[in-house]
């Protein structure tokens, strides 16, 4: 995660990052008994949609980084994510 964000900031958004998955981890631990008793054998059906959904993101949303440096992905971001515009002035 933490290579997805710049250098100056890569601390402080990579806390957030993990501070995001534990409380989504939790999140799934306390709800998992209630949608068991509730939708019974379907509340795997549901977990399973819901990685089927986290995998097309991920294919289709996050770059590559596999064999960059933290430098080639930083640019690489800059340059996706800045807006044509604001690269003009």
């Amino acid at each position: 995660m933490s290579e997805l964000f710049p250098s100056h900031l890569r601390g402080v958004l990579t806390g957030i990052a993990v501070c995001c998955q534990w409380l989504f981890n939790a999140t799934v631990a306390f709800m998992f008994p209630l949608a068991l008793a509730g939708l019974g054998s379907y509340t795997f059906l549901l977990f399973a949609g819901i990685n089927v959904i986290s995998l097309i993101f991920v294919a289709l949303c996050l770059p590559e980084t596999r064999g960059k440096s933290l430098e080639q992905i930083e640019k690489h971001m800059e340059k996706q994510l800045t807006p044509d515009d604001a690269v003009a002035t």
